[in-house]
């Protein structure tokens, strides 16, 4: 407030209230995990906005958006990388699992929450196809 970013201060205002809704909708205060979560959904959300912004040809708005976004991610945990998500994978095909959906749902697990799911499916795909 003090520094009149009228953008941050509005996704710091939007980020509260997307927690308090969460907790309204809960009945009960949010852990951590349920924060991230919420945040996760948002910048996800945040970046779909950007791509359809950007096809209208919005500038101004999609530099907003951008702007928007970089504030959430200061939120969240640091993403793994692609190495320590191939690592997980490969770690779960060694165990003897073959299937898709299983594989991902224990990578994503065993992350907790720090891997893009998109990359953590290409990933996955790419394994399972050069296993064949």
């Amino acid at each position: 407030m003090k520094n009149r970013d009228q953008i941050a201060l509005d996704a710091l205002r939007f980020i509260w209230s997307l927690i308090k809704n969460a907790e309204i909708d809960k009945k009960s205060e949010l852990t951590d995990d349920e924060i991230v979560k919420v945040l996760r959904t948002e910048v996800k959300n945040r970046i779909e906005a950007t791509a359809q912004y950007q096809k209208a040809g919005r500038s101004e708005t999609v530099q907003e958006e951008e702007a928007k976004l970089a504030i959430i991610q200061q939120f969240l945990p640091d993403q793994i990388g692609e190495a320590e998500i191939a690592k997980l994978v490969d770690d779960v095909i060694a165990s003897g699992e073959k299937d898709f959906g299983k594989i991902m749902g224990t990578v994503m697990g065993r992350s907790k929450g720090q891997a893009d799911g998109s990359l953590v499916a290409k990933i996955v795909k790419d394994k399972l196809n050069s296993s064949d």
